[in-house]
C-alpha cells in the first residue's frame, strides 16, 4: 500500500513540477530553470538524507558508472517537459510522458534491462497502452 501512495504522490509532484518549471522557464529560460530545479532538488535530497541520518551514502562510490547518468537524464527530462508544456499544455504533455514511461517500462521488464527481472509481455499490457493512446486522441479531439 505504501508503494501505491508513493506512486500516486510522485505523479502529483511530477504534474506540479511540470507547471512550476514551465512558469519559471518562461521567466528565466529553460536551461536556467532546469539548473535551478536540479540545484533545489539536490539541496532538499541532501537535507533529507542528513536529517534521517542514513549513512549508506558512504556506499556511493560503489555505484555502477552507468547508473550515475540518472542526474543527466533528469536534466533532459526537465528540458523536454518544460518545452512540451509550453507547446502542448500540461494535460497533453503529462499524458504523452506517461505513455512514453509505460512503453519503456514494459520494454525494460520484457528485456530485463538494468538488472530487472525479465517479465513476459501480454496482450492486456499492450492493449492498455493502446487504450491510453486512444485516450489521448480523445483528449485532444
Amino acid at each position: 500500500m505504501r508503494g501505491v501512495l508513493f506512486a500516486i504522490s510522485g505523479g502529483f509532484f511530477l504534474t506540479l513540477q511540470s507547471v512550476v518549471n514551465a512558469r519559471i522557464s518562461s521567466q528565466i529560460g529553460t536551461w536556467q530553470a532546469a539548473t535551478l530545479t536540479q540545484m533545489t532538488g539536490f539541496i532538499v535530497a541532501l537535507l533529507v538524507m542528513l536529517a534521517v541520518r542514513d549513512r549508506t551514502y558512504k556506499q556511493m562510490r560503489h555505484v555502477h558508472p552507468l547508473y550515475l547518468s540518472g542526474g543527466a537524464f533528469a536534466a533532459l527530462i526537465l528540458f523536454s517537459n518544460m518545452t512540451a508544456v509550453h507547446q502542448l499544455g500540461v494535460t497533453l504533455t503529462i499524458s504523452l510522458f506517461l505513455i512514453a514511461q509505460l512503453a519503456l517500462a514494459l520494454v525494460i521488464d520484457w528485456r530485463g534491462w538494468f538488472g530487472m527481472v525479465r517479465r513476459e509481455l501480454n496482450v492486456s499490457q499492450l492493449l492498455g497502452v493502446a487504450m491510453m493512446v486512444a485516450g489521448i486522441i480523445l483528449l485532444k479531439w
